[in-house]
Formats: C-alpha cells, structure tokens, sequence
C-alpha cells in the first residue's frame, strides 16, 4: 500500500531523518508523535500536496499524486460552505466522483448506497438534518460516510477524536470499527486519544526525534507519553 525509501519530509528544511518503511494492503495504523514532528507532512506527502525534500515514496506501486482517485482525507480542520437546508445525506450523495466535472447522477443505486454507508458509520436517524445543524461528532460521522462513498483503498484522518465529547469519540470510534469488519481498505490515523483506538489497529508509524520507523508492540509506542497508552 505504502513504499516509502529514503523518504525525507519537510518543507524548505527537514522534519525528519531519511526513512525506509512498508505498510501492507488493507493496514490499519496509527501515526504517533509529538506536535509538529512531521505526521500531518506525512500524510500531505502521500497526496501529493507536498513534496518530499528527498527520497521516494510510492502509493500502491504510484508516484504520489498518481492514485488520489482511491485515497480520501479527512483533515483536521474543515470549513465548507453549505445551503442551509442541505442534509448530510445530499452532501454524501454530491460527493460521488466528486473529481469529474459537473454534477453526479442522483440514481436510486447511489441513493441506495449512500443510505448503506449512514447506517455504517450510524448516522442514518439524523441523515435528512440540516448539515449546518449537526453537532460535531455527528458532522464527523457524515464526513466518514462521505470518505467512503467513492469506495476508497486508503483512508486518511488526521485527528478525527478532536473535539469530541466522550459519547461522541466512542459512536466515532464505533464506526471505524464497523468500517474495519466490512470493508476492505487502509487507515492511516493521527490522534491525541491514540489509546482510545489502538485495539484496533496493526501498528504504529512512530516519529521520534526526527526517526521514523514502524512498530507494532505497545510498548514501543508507551514510550511515547503523547500517545497516551
């Protein structure tokens, strides 16, 4: 899924140390470090918006940039301009090939299928709400729905618990899990609350004093007093 050799991230100077790791099809992995180390460049760096200062990194065998067509992203901070009366499930619905020009066709398959993904991710009782007047953790639950309606290989979130009331971290975190039983995809996770979520993941991408390697031992990651295991 992900090749990265001699990958070195940053902007003008950088962030890191030159590093080689592999993440297998279907992974699911937390990026963990402290604030600024680099994790958020990762994952830009996987689309592309950002490029390494050296190295390589391929995306399922791609250049980056290549493949965005199958990853989605959700970042950490979203600003998006709404019709007051739009619902998430209209949002979900004109997200399909969001990338091709004009408007989707609103059949009855790709309505049957956006109510799929609201119960997935359990935002069906609130799915014809206005957007504008969800809460944040329901509007994080239309944003994870909305992610998969293109049936993504690779899902990015960066810091998807922020935010989030107690209730609403474990119905989100409730959701991933439902996602990870029934389909078939990568996850790269940054979060805060990474122990709230690392039972059900394969591993950790572990940034540390300007290292990066790949770990799937707790107590690697514990080391970590940002993580919070």
């Amino acid at each position: 899924m992900i090749e990265c050799k001699n990958l070195v991230l940053g902007y003008r100077e950088p962030l890191v140390e030159p590093f080689s790791l592999k993440v297998a099809d279907n992974k699911w992995m937390g990026i963990i470090g402290e604030n600024g180390i680099g994790k958020s460049t990762f994952m830009k760096t996987i689309l592309g918006v950002i490029k390494p200062i050296s190295g390589s990194i391929n995306i399922f065998g791609k250049n980056i940039g290549q493949v965005n067509n199958i990853i989605s992203y959700i970042p950490q901070e979203r600003e998006i301009n709404l019709s007051d009366l739009m619902s998430g499930l209209t949002l979900i619905k004109s997200s399909y090939h969001g990338t091709s020009f004009g408007l989707p066709l609103l059949n009855r398959k790709l309505h049957n299928r956006a109510l799929e993904l609201l119960e997935l991710v359990g935002a069906t009782k609130y799915q014809h709400q206005p957007f504008n007047t969800l809460s944040g953790g329901q509007k994080k639950r239309i944003f994870l729905a909305q992610a998969l309606i293109n049936d993504p290989q690779l899902l990015l979130l960066d810091e998807p618990l922020a935010d989030l009331d107690p209730s609403a971290k474990q119905h989100f975190i409730d959701a991933l899990e439902e996602i990870h039983k029934h389909k078939n995809l990568g996850l790269l996770i940054i979060s805060h609350d990474m122990h709230e979520i690392a039972s059900h993941l394969d591993g950790f991408i572990h940034f540390k004093d300007k290292l990066v390697h790949s770990c799937v031992e707790l107590p690697c990651a514990a080391k970590d007093t940002y993580v919070g295991i």
